[in-house]
């Protein structure tokens, strides 16, 4: 079927003036016992219904020029005398074809060429035309169908203030009590209902537009305007609307504001600025988005320069709420007035401020300047009053939304605030603002979570001490090597006599760094290298220009920033960080799938090596109801992303320029805990002496070593899984069976008891090895973990 909606044309209504619902409307009046109606109106209806030519419908406009007198006598009972200054009018139904209208309606509406009702063009146009129809088929509806359909109807048009420039609203009231309904010839078949059988849904336009055609009725009688100017209502109103749902920095928000600003006062001719004072822990914050539209910022680009004008507008404001108006800018104000030269240079001759204030606290202002003296007034503050606290609010906004956004990369990058418990702080900080608002002793509640079972990963990088102590001796050695070659060619050359006093040293700190280099020792020579050494070549570099290529040779291979060289600890750094690097994107990759089983708190934290908690269980996720099921699965994805780790960074060994291994260690701990969030450190951690036994667990494990024997549990290429009852050994066996089928992991399981630590006894453990063949894959895996972004 066509769509009947879209053929509809809003200027071809059927409709044809008509002043007999008007006439038998008094006429009822009338006939319902009113005497005063009787007096005013009787005599005006006998003469109408003397001229039976006024009562038909589709009348000849030019034949009422001989009833002028007549008409204007029966629209009093509409438009009294007393609204003579006022706007209104009466039209043909349906058209912009007036009848008769107000001198004030002829000089602003009226079109002098057409004769006819001026319909500006604006985005709102076709809005309007959507409810000039709706009220169209409200008035078939309450006569046919018998619906309580509205006989007025309201809508705003924005007009060209010729005189100004700028834009007018104005409300045009419809009364379309004097308009009648009817068939063109007999009447079409009508809905029974106009509610979609469906959904129950009232039925639109466009569908109502398909069952009751338009065309076939034709609208009889007048159509009553009345207009008011809603200029400030209606621009108040689009303020709100565009405050509410867009940022104040949005650079389109604030062009349409300046407009609003300048219709409400009635110059064109002004600029309006918005400067924010945002403070995020107690620092004043200048970010670029929020000050672009500042006119005060304008002219500062150094943060104390603005620091200290924002301080003084404080200031200015701290006992003042009421804008600040400055009609004429002298040369004494700008001395008497600090912020007043800013908006100087902005060629600002004339001047309002307006405080921005919230709970208080300035937060901002309103700026709007003129480029011409005297141009602004009082008068203008009072038609800006209602304008001023939408500024305060969008700016209110615009600071929430900065908050939030630090916020949220704060709980990203630096806090153990996360997605998974995020809603247990939300909540706790809504209490806290409820009790607040009561006036409540308020406190912020202990955030903890109940009977949640923990899961503990490390991957560590073996002997990193040592492998680091090393580093820093071969780098030692090399550069004192490098100072005693230089001295040599210098006392070639010269007669310089503490030069053999520095090689004396020497001499006997490399016989020190020949053996194991103490901490004591090496701080001395470091002391040595960076004093006596570094000042007497740096004399001589300068005296000596036969010497300038040996010296530059010895401080070229030093590290410009701390004076000492920095070669194998470099490559130890390097190798560290890209371990570290790569295992952190990995494991983050694989938390996000873990996430989607069942939400749970993850932390992890980068030393030499990664280590990761985890904790999970009903108390962080009430949302999801929790089974033994999702903890087994995430056990599972524990023991083999150890075992994917593993194979991860076997084969980074030889891109390394230092060569490191990792090794696995997994802790399993079968018994639930509680966890609190401590506010000072800003982490989670175990709450209840009973629960203290697991945190010792998890922290001398690392270099535990099997009983009766001196090696170390932990080892490059394995994976050890410590645990205290036989039920978790059972379980891990199977994980590792699984795993050993997918050849992740070695066959064989070694099991071993382990040595008491200090207040831990009765440990074993579960040791394996991971299979690094298949080359390939591992490489696929690695490329796949340098796409994660941090």
């Amino acid at each position: 079927m066509q769509n009947r909606s879209a053929n509809i044309n809003h200027n071809t209504f059927n409709s044809r003036l008509c002043f007999k619902p008007l006439v038998m409307a008094l006429k009822k009046n009338i006939a319902e016992g009113n005497p005063g109606m009787k007096k005013l109106y009787g005599q005006v209806v006998e003469q109408f219904e003397s001229h039976p030519e006024l009562l038909e419908a589709a009348i000849d406009l030019s034949a009422l020029k001989h009833h002028n007198e007549l008409i204007e006598e029966l629209l009093s009972a509409v438009f009294p005398p007393t609204t003579s200054n006022f706007m209104y009018g009466v039209l043909i139904p349906f058209s912009n074809t007036p009848v008769y209208v107000s001198p004030k309606f002829k000089e602003l509406l009226i079109n002098p060429q057409t004769n006819e009702v001026k319909i500006p063009e604006s985005p709102e146009t076709e809005e309007i035309m959507q409810e000039r129809l709706h009220f169209a088929f409200g008035l078939i509806l309450k006569k046919y169908l018998g619906y309580n359909s509205p006989v007025t109807n309201r809508f705003v048009y924005p007009v060209h203030d010729a005189e100004t420039g700028l834009l007018k609203y104005m409300e045009f009231r419809l009364d379309g009590r004097f308009i009648d309904v009817l068939p063109v010839n007999d009447l079409p078949e009508m809905p029974a209902t106009i509610l979609d059988t469906h959904s129950n849904r009232i039925l639109t336009v466009a569908e109502l537009a398909e069952l009751i055609p338009l065309d076939k009725f034709v609208f009889e009688g007048v159509a009553v305007i009345r207009i008011n100017d809603m200029t400030e209502q209606e621009v108040i109103t689009r303020m709100k609307n565009r405050l509410l749902n867009n940022s104040l920095s949005d650079e389109n928000v604030y062009e349409d504001l300046e407009e609003y600003i300048q219709t409400l006062i009635g110059l064109k001719d002004v600029m309006i600025g918005v400067t924010p004072f945002f403070k995020i822990n107690d620092h004043y914050i200048y970010s670029e988005i929020h000050n672009t539209n500042s006119i005060l910022f304008n002219k500062l680009e150094a943060t104390d320069d603005k620091d200290e004008i924002s301080d003084y507008c404080k200031l200015l404001f701290r006992e003042n709420d009421q804008p600040i108006l400055i009609d004429n800018i002298t040369s004494k104000q700008l001395t008497q007035i600090q912020c007043l030269k800013y908006y100087h240079r902005s060629d600002a001759k004339s001047i309002i401020i307006c405080p921005l204030k919230q709970q208080g606290e300035l937060i901002g202002m309103l700026e709007i300047i003129a480029k011409e003296p005297g141009r602004l007034k009082p008068q203008h503050i009072s038609k800006i009053e209602n304008a001023i606290p939408l500024f305060t609010l969008g700016l209110d906004k615009s600071l929430e939304q900065l908050n939030s956004h630090v916020d949220s990369i704060i709980k990203k990058k630096f806090t153990a605030v996360q997605p998974s418990v995020e809603w247990k702080f939300t909540e706790t900080s809504l209490n806290y603002i409820i009790n607040l608002h009561k006036k409540e002793d308020a406190h912020i509640e202990r955030i903890a979570f109940d009977d949640v079972h923990p899961l503990y990963s490390a991957i560590d990088i073996r002997n990193s001490s040592t492998e680091r102590s090393k580093s820093i001796k071969a780098d030692i050695v090399e550069q004192l090597e490098l100072a005693q070659r230089t001295i040599k060619k210098a006392q070639s050359e010269i007669s310089f006599p503490l030069l053999q006093e520095i090689e004396f040293k020497i001499e006997k700190y490399l016989i020190a760094a020949s053996d194991v280099l103490q901490s004591e020792e090496e701080i001395m020579i470091h002391d040595f290298l960076t004093g006596q050494v570094a000042s007497a070549f740096k004399h001589l570099h300068k005296s000596e220009p036969s010497l300038k290529y040996e010296f530059d040779e010895y401080f070229t291979s030093l590290d410009p920033a701390t004076g000492m060289r920095y070669h194998h600890r470099k490559q130890y750094e390097q190798s560290i960080t890209k371990i570290n690097q790569t295992l952190s994107h990995y494991i983050d990759k694989e938390q996000v799938a873990a996430q989607k089983v069942y939400p749970h708190y993850f932390e992890r934290f980068v030393t030499d090596g990664v280590e990761f908690n985890i904790y999970m269980g009903q108390s962080i996720s009430p949302r999801k109801k929790f089974d033994e099921i999702y903890l087994r699965n995430l056990r599972m994805w524990q023991l083999a992303l150890l075992a994917k780790a593993a194979r991860l960074t076997h084969s980074l060994e030889a891109d390394l320029t230092h060569k490191l291994r990792t090794t696995q260690l997994l802790l399993c701990h079968s018994q639930p805990l509680a966890i609190l969030f401590r506010t000072e450190e800003r982490k989670f951690d175990v709450d209840g002496a009973y629960n203290i036994r697991y945190e010792i667990v998890k922290k001398r494990i690392d270099k535990v070593r099997i009983k009766e024997t001196n090696e170390r549990l932990t080892q490059p290429g394995k994976i050890a899984i410590v645990y205290s009852q036989t039920k978790d050994a059972e379980e891990y066996t199977s994980y590792i069976e699984f795993l050993q089928s997918k050849k992740l992991i070695k066959s064989g399981i070694e099991r071993h008891e382990l040595e008491e630590l200090q207040g831990v006894s009765g440990l074993k453990a579960l040791r394996v090895d991971v299979n690094f063949d298949n080359i390939n894959s591992i490489n696929k895996m690695i490329e796949l973990s340098n796409t994660t972004t941090e």
